[in-house]
């Protein structure tokens, strides 16, 4: 999350799903911090790694529910 991630480049989607490409990390947090929001790793494993621009605990609360079902 946020400043954690250590990959140069992610694929980033934004907090409506629109897919917005391959950004710099920098950028990807730049454009989270001017929503108010958090730079989320989703698939570390991906080439290039998807985050996803988001509120931190709206994402604990859908993978919460993703593991229940």
């Amino acid at each position: 999350m946020n400043n954690q991630i250590r990959a140069p480049e992610l694929r980033i989607i934004d907090e409506e799903g629109k897919n917005l490409g391959i950004l710099k990390t920098e950028e990807a947090l730049r454009i989270a911090r001017e929503k108010e929001l958090d730079l989320i790793e989703i698939s570390p494993t991906a080439q290039p790694p998807v985050a996803k621009i988001m509120e931190y605990g709206k994402f604990l609360y859908q993978e919460k529910k993703k593991d229940k079902e």
